[in-house]
């Protein structure tokens, strides 16, 4: 689990932030003196992390650049010397096996985000819980990453045996490759309900969706590291200082994402 810590920002720098970002909302303006951050970031997370990008430059004038591909590919990017200053990863292993090889800094590294598993079905009723949908018997297939080694996978089938419907409709389960394949399928009516990433879902497709609670099943986080380099510039240190503020955990936690210290009760809500 990556350790939540807060990075040491210059006092002036935090001052000037702070009164930047109580200004009202403007086209970003960069500031070509200042140095861009430059990230690799999940793609997954890539739509959210333009919205904080927007929002960082307008209050800061530091241009951001994205690089998004999936873990694997950019763990091997960073590692065969690709030019990154942060790391945004979908979960907490690969920055930490970055930092245990020294090609990421442990000091700073922080969890930005935790992703939220949760039951989607086109066949969903209002006001139904996930157990009465569940025990409906209105549906034929479920849908579920491989529980093995897919942390969504591993929270749908913790939810069925929690609300003890797991033996019951174990023939029902389709396992996918992953959470986006399960998704897919159900738009695609291959299968009829399944288990996916809440922030993979649009607005209106997330009034079906029913958020597995967090008790449930162990935390999905998401963590950033900054890249070890010669010379970490400010700009990386300022955009790891964003992602703590309260600013980017409203656009984050909008985005259908749990975030630090609210995730568990706030981030999203669902019937008992």
């Amino acid at each position: 689990m990556i350790k939540v810590r807060y990075i040491s920002m210059l006092i002036a720098v935090v001052m000037i932030y702070a009164s930047l970002t109580a200004c009202a909302k403007k086209e970003p303006v960069v500031d070509t003196q200042i140095e861009p951050v430059k990230i690799a970031v999940v793609s997954s997370f890539l739509p959210t992390a333009k919205l904080l990008a927007n929002e960082f430059t307008t209050n800061t004038g530091i241009a951001v650049e994205f690089t998004n591909g999936s873990d694997e590919e950019l763990v091997g990017m960073i590692l065969e010397g690709g030019d990154y200053d942060v790391f945004m990863a979908s979960d907490a292993e690969h920055p930490n096996a970055l930092v245990e090889k020294t090609r990421a800094q442990g000091e700073g590294a922080l969890v930005y985000a935790y992703g939220i598993a949760a039951l989607y079905s086109k066949q969903w009723k209002v006001n139904w819980t996930a157990y009465q949908y569940l025990s409906s018997g209105q549906f034929t297939t479920l849908g579920v990453a491989n529980p093995e080694d897919n942390r969504y996978g591993k929270a749908g089938i913790a939810l069925l045996k929690n609300i003890d419907v797991y033996k019951n409709l174990e023939n029902k389960i389709v396992y996918t490759d992953n959470e986006q394949v399960t998704l897919d399928q159900i738009q695609s009516r291959q299968i009829d309900a399944g288990f996916v990433a809440y922030s993979s879902l649009s607005d209106r497709s997330k009034r079906w969706a029913w958020i597995v609670p967090q008790k449930v099943y162990e935390p999905i986080e998401q963590g950033a590291v900054l890249i070890t380099k010669d010379n970490i510039n400010d700009s990386a240190k300022i955009w790891m200082g964003y992602l703590n503020s309260d600013s980017a955990k409203s656009i984050i936690q909008q985005s259908g994402y749990g975030v630090y210290g609210i995730h568990e009760d706030t981030a999203v809500s669902s019937s008992d």
